[in-house]
């Protein structure tokens, strides 16, 4: 009776060096990286903020020579010129000129907004890649949601809505990088388990002394059995080389090292729900 006692403590003793193992792998390969990720976002901050900077010149130079051709149709009806100027009118309509105007907005619009995303992206690409994993700090918890809803978009655009209803939180004393790596596990599972379109819904809350994110998915949600093995390293639904399982068990583990918890509600057919609580201050604890 005493050799089956201490089989089964030596079996949870490798099953927990094992997670653990795992878990230190899965940090040394996120620390290159994020060392990786940070020198990209880099050499691509430059480029990015001059193709911003320099669209709005190049709006106002266009301008100004829109007022200039403009000046010259004004004074070529004013002095009845448009006889001399028959070939240029013709040229301008086979060239369809007022479609070239309006063209040329669009595209400098576009031009805009590109640069726009790009330099959203790099800034969350830098969020992501600090290395201040061992280090708790005051951070602002929405900052770390919307970066890493950034990162997602692709994922996210023309198939699944996100609606956000912030609260009024202080900033918690948090590890900032684990903690955007526990919204990205969610918020992927959650992208994940919506086939075809759907929604996410995202809610914060503080009561004082703590806050708690919400995300709530429209998805296929869970059987009872799935949510029972959920937190579990190794667990996983997918296909096989699809997904490592440790996604949820590493997500379970940083909210633990940060005396939180976090909790999961889902229905087959109906969705997921998670919810995170994180104490505001790690020296009250």
């Amino acid at each position: 009776m005493q050799l089956k006692v201490q089989v089964i403590q030596l079996q949870f003793t490798l099953e927990n060096l094992k997670m653990t193992q795992d878990q230190l792998v899965q940090s040394e390969k996120l620390a290159s990286v994020g060392q990786l990720t940070a020198g990209i976002a880099h050499e691509l901050n430059n480029p990015i903020n001059f193709i911003s900077g320099n669209v709005n010149p190049l709006k106002r130079d266009l301008e100004d020579i829109y007022k200039i051709l403009e000046k010259y149709d004004t004074v070529i009806k004013e002095l009845n010129l448009s006889t001399s100027f028959g070939e240029v009118d013709k040229l301008k309509e086979n060239l369809d000129f007022q479609f070239l105007l309006k063209e040329i907005s669009s595209l400098i619009a576009g031009i805009g907004e590109g640069a726009h995303r790009s330099s959203e992206i790099v800034k969350g690409l830098r969020s992501f890649s600090r290395l201040d994993d061992e280090k708790f700090l005051k951070t602002d918890i929405h900052d770390g949601i919307d970066s890493t809803l950034i990162l997602l978009y692709n994922k996210t655009k023309h198939k699944i809505k996100i609606k956000k209803e912030y609260g009024d939180l202080p900033e918690v004393e948090c590890l900032p990088s684990k903690i955007k790596q526990v919204f990205m596990n969610i918020l992927t599972n959650s992208i994940q388990s919506i086939a075809d379109k759907g929604e996410i819904f995202i809610e914060t809350i503080s009561s004082g002394i703590g806050v708690k994110i919400l995300i709530r998915d429209t998805g296929s949600g869970m059987s009872p059995e799935t949510k029972k093995h959920i937190f579990e390293p190794f667990f996983t639904t997918k296909e096989v080389g699809s997904g490592t399982g440790l996604g949820m068990s590493i997500s379970f583990g940083i909210i633990e090292q940060h005396n939180g918890n976090i909790d999961v509600f889902s229905e087959e057919g109906k969705g997921t729900e998670f919810i995170i609580s994180l104490p505001i201050s790690q020296s009250t604890i």
